[in-house]
Formats: structure tokens, C-alpha cells, sequence
């Protein structure tokens, strides 16, 4: 019986991976139907949708916009201190611990693993502008599946200090006794930096009173902020859609070759 429910379980992994699967292929159809549009056509799309209904805050758009991160008061990411439009910091504690286990026999054995713990984590994004050579649009990245690039990625050893301090981040160190011991710090800060080529997806808005482009309001619908080109970004995906077909084929092979085996062992 404990066959059957591992290989129903390994079925159910592969229709999720399915589901993943469409979900990247529609990623893909958006990225691929939606046309670059400058940032200078846009608004002249908008201005005349407007002047034609007479208002404003109706105007609604699939956009796609390729150029440079602009911001006049940007975020300073918390451990590299780099400006930016969004940044994400985490900070693990690695430590080592002992622990006792029985074995088969009863007998009690002492052992040791080490582990993972977040003690720091947060993440901060602001409107900023994508600047081409016709002019420049507002992105309001709420709800964006951003990209960003890896800026940090240390591992410091612990030196039994009670304050731990890294770039603009600083807390106190709690000693954790017993049989746990901390081995050391690992520092990981990803942010979207100024002045860098950035491709957005998403749907050009004037709802906020003035033209964005922010999360789409119709559900399922891509937003997506990159540092990767159009090009690189349809590889990828692409890329994605393959490996998740071929995992979810995996799945079930295996699956229903599990179930398969465990009905003929409950049969005998």
C-alpha cells in the first residue's frame, strides 16, 4: 500500500511539473507576441486613446520596453551599499550540532550535522524610470517577477564576536550553547542597479493618474523586470519548458512503474 501512495505522489510531482510547464509557455507566447514598443510611442498611444475617450485612467495596454534603469532617489541596498531600484538581502547562520540517534539494535549513537538558519531577510523595490533614446516611461514593479543580479555572495567564519556587522547591516550575535555551535555567516545580496540595460513585460496603465507600466490586471498575465535581454530571456524559457517536459515524463514513468509493482506485490 505505501508503493502505491509513493507512486501517486511521483504522478502527482509530474502534473505539477505540467502545469509549470504551460505556465512557462504562455510566459513564452507573451514574450514573443508582445511587440517593443519606444518609450516616446507609447506615450503617444496613450495620449491619443485618451484625447479620444476624453478622460484618462482607462487606458490599458500590453507593453513591452527595452532601455536603461533610471532613478533620481534611488534605494542603498543594505550590505553592498549600491544604488539601486530593488534589492534583496538574506544573511544565514551555518552552524554545527550534536545529537544522539538509536540504530536498529537500540544502542544509542552520537552524531553531528550542520544546518541553515535565516536570521536576516528583506526585500525593497521603488518606481524607477526605462529610458530609451525617444524618452522615458515609469515602471511601478509591485508584483513583477524580477530578475536581479548577485552583487554579494560571502561566507564569513564566526570569531565568536557578539556584533556582527557587513556593509550597512548590523546585528547582535545570540550564542546559541549547547550542542549547537555557529560555524560562520552567509552573506547573499542580489539587487536591479542604476544605469543598467533593463527589458520590462508588462501592461501600460494610466490608472495611478499618469502612465506606468505595472502588473497586468487581468490574472496569469506575465510582468516580468530583467537585466536579461529579450533574447536571453526567450533561451531560458525555453529552456525551462523542455526540462519540465522531460521531468514530468520522468514522473509518471517511474510513478507507474512503482504502482505497477506495488499492485503486483499486493496481489501475491
Amino acid at each position: 500500500m505505501v508503493g502505491v501512495i509513493i507512486g501517486i505522489v511521483v504522478i502527482g510531482i509530474g502534473v505539477v511539473l505540467l502545469i509549470n510547464r504551460r505556465k512557462a509557455q504562455d510566459k513564452l507566447l507573451e514574450i514573443k507576441s508582445t511587440q517593443t514598443v519606444s518609450a516616446g510611442d507609447l506615450y503617444d498611444l496613450w495620449k491619443s486613446v485618451s484625447d479620444e475617450l476624453g478622460t484618462r485612467g482607462g487606458f490599458r495596454q500590453p507593453a513591452e520596453v527595452k532601455g536603461t534603469v533610471r532613478c533620481e532617489q534611488p534605494l542603498t541596498s543594505e550590505l553592498g551599499k549600491h544604488p539601486c531600484v530593488h534589492y534583496e538581502m538574506r544573511v544565514e547562520e551555518r552552524y554545527e550540532e550534536t545529537y544522539t540517534e538509536k540504530d536498529a539494535q537500540g544502542n544509542v549513537q552520537r552524531k553531528t550535522r550542520t544546518g541553515n538558519v535565516t536570521v536576516a531577510s528583506n526585500t525593497q523595490n521603488i518606481p524607477f524610470y526605462v529610458e530609451d533614446a525617444t524618452g522615458r516611461v515609469l515602471v511601478r514593479p509591485d508584483g513583477a517577477n524580477i530578475d536581479p543580479v548577485q552583487m554579494i555572495s560571502k561566507y564569513e567564519p564566526h570569531a565568536n564576536q557578539t556584533r556582527l556587522t557587513f556593509g550597512g547591516f548590523t546585528f547582535n550575535v545570540a550564542h546559541p550553547g549547547g550542542n549547537r555551535r555557529i560555524l560562520g555567516y552567509q552573506f547573499t545580496e542580489k539587487i536591479v542597479p542604476l544605469d543598467r540595460p533593463v527589458y520590462v513585460l508588462g501592461e501600460a496603465s494610466d490608472t495611478s493618474g499618469e502612465l506606468a507600466i505595472q502588473k497586468p490586471s487581468e490574472s496569469g498575465k506575465p510582468f516580468i523586470i530583467t537585466l536579461k535581454s529579450e533574447e536571453e530571456l526567450t533561451r531560458s524559457t525555453e529552456s525551462s519548458i523542455r526540462m519540465l517536459f522531460v521531468g514530468a515524463i520522468v514522473c509518471f514513468a517511474v510513478g507507474l512503474a512503482i504502482v505497477a509493482y506495488a499492485a503486483m506485490q499486493l496481489g501475491r
